[in-house]
């Protein structure tokens, strides 16, 4: 007998999500029991499928997501390439040095005025000064000085302009971590006789005497000439900043040439061997020593400035605080506008799919269930947007190490947060949508066409 065919019956269209939802309500209990994450596992897929069917929408949505976590990793590279290249220089004073110098910015953090101020008003530390320390505390440390000029450098018709020429004392070559790889180093009677030799860096020698032997060659340093009578060992760049680009010569043939008091000299202090001083008793013994030989007054501020590579260190660490206390929540405002882009996209799916929520409450998913799904869904979203972005990341910084020959890496700390915070974000902007999905009135959302 045939079946009557209704006039008013309408096909219904139903799409692979709510599909989905069918199939999940019409296995046997015992079979999602079975496999225990079941629901789980449908709330995975349907939101899958739901990202997939919409390709060119979820991709634009993320975009926010894949530029937050890119700037975010990409600063936190540089920050962390910032610290490595102070860490470097604090280790060229050597280990257990102390610096002394007219003036040190790390002494004036945030106050520039005064740092000015300083370099202009205290006494000049001089030749004299070094002698008298070393009267006063060289059998303890051993002291050396340094003072440093930008002067062009020629030989033959091969030039280099604003090369560091400085004046050394014999031992500061050991006191900067100096190693010489050819020739011989600076020595004391160099320094007494003020005569006209020096000491060059590797980069110094390969441009200047690139098809021979430099040590006995002479070049011109500014308007006089110098034999060359070593080579240091290379040390490399830093930041970009060839570590080889320098000529030293005696203090004394400086002081004789540019005159003994045409700038402020450096000192660098060392406990002797045997000694057994630690790094904090050869910076309170220079202090002590230096206020002796300027007769400062109990109580009287000092009028010089001390550096040690932890004092460097120590103050590295506070302006990468600082800086990065200002541009992370900068670029995190790149997230913040990610997600909510992901949480407007989110709301307007649940409006699109308010027919197949209705369906899937219909025949038996529990709210939670489909609470479940929109919070997958938009954590997807911002996982894949936060992988995106650490691998942009990583290439951004690949390209900058290469071209500007900076010791940049992505830290692995920087990749596990931009994962992590991606995760977070997904779920914290995809709460409002997915409650908003789990709330809707089965029979209202089957009337949804």
């Amino acid at each position: 007998m045939l079946e009557p065919i209704s006039l008013y019956q309408e096909p219904i269209s139903v799409s692979k999500a709510e599909q989905h939802a069918q199939l999940a309500s019409t296995r046997p209990e015992h079979v999602q029991v079975g496999l225990g994450l079941s629901r789980w596992n449908e709330a995975f897929w349907v939101a899958t499928e739901a990202i997939l069917a919409h390709r060119l929408r979820s991709s634009l949505t993320v975009i926010g997501i894949v530029i937050g976590v890119a700037v975010v990793t990409f600063v936190a590279a540089l920050l962390e390439g910032a610290e490595s290249f102070v860490r470097r220089s604090a280790e060229g004073l050597g280990p257990g040095v102390v610096r002394v110098d007219k003036a040190a910015f790390q002494d004036f953090i945030g106050d520039g005025q005064a740092f000015a101020e300083a370099l202009a008003k205290r006494p000049d530390l001089t030749i004299d000064d070094l002698v008298a320390l070393r009267q006063r505390i060289g059998d303890r440390l051993e002291v050396g000085a340094q003072v440093d000029a930008a002067l062009p450098v020629q030989r033959g018709n091969r030039s280099l302009d604003g090369i560091a020429v400085q004046g050394v004392t014999a031992n500061a070559a050991a006191l900067v971590s100096i190693k010489v790889a050819s020739g011989r180093d600076l020595t004391d009677l160099d320094d007494q006789y003020r005569r006209a030799v020096c000491l060059i860096g590797a980069d110094v020698a390969d441009y200047l005497f690139p098809d021979r032997d430099s040590l006995g060659q002479r070049i011109k340093v500014g308007a006089a000439e110098y034999e060359v009578i070593g080579i240091a060992a290379p040390r490399g760049s830093s930041f970009g900043a060839s570590q080889d680009s320098f000529i030293q010569i005696p203090l004394g043939t400086y002081a004789k040439v540019f005159g003994e008091r045409s700038r402020s000299i450096g000192l660098l202090l060392k406990a002797k061997p045997g000694t057994e001083l630690s790094s904090e008793e050869v910076e309170d013994l220079a202090r002590f020593g230096l206020r002796l030989v300027r007769r400062l007054q109990p109580g009287a501020a000092d009028n010089f400035s001390l550096t040690t590579a932890k004092s460097v260190e120590a103050v590295a660490g506070r302006l990468t605080s600082v800086v990065a206390l200002v541009l992370y929540p900068l670029t995190a405002i790149a997230l913040a506008v990610g997600g909510i882009v992901v949480m407007n996209m989110m709301l307007a799916s649940v409006t699109e799919r308010t027919r197949e929520i209705g369906i899937r409450l219909a025949i038996g998913a529990r709210r939670r269930d489909i609470l479940a799904q929109f919070l997958i869904e938009s954590t997807l979203l911002t996982l894949v947007g936060g992988a995106v972005g650490a691998l942009s990341a990583m290439g951004l910084v690949w390209i900058a190490a290469k071209i500007a020959n900076f010791p940049l890496a992505v830290p692995l700390w920087a990749l596990a947060t931009a994962v992590l915070v991606s995760i977070v974000v997904g779920l914290v902007f995809g709460v409002v949508p997915a409650r908003r999905a789990s709330k809707l009135n089965p029979i209202e959302a089957l009337r949804k066409e």
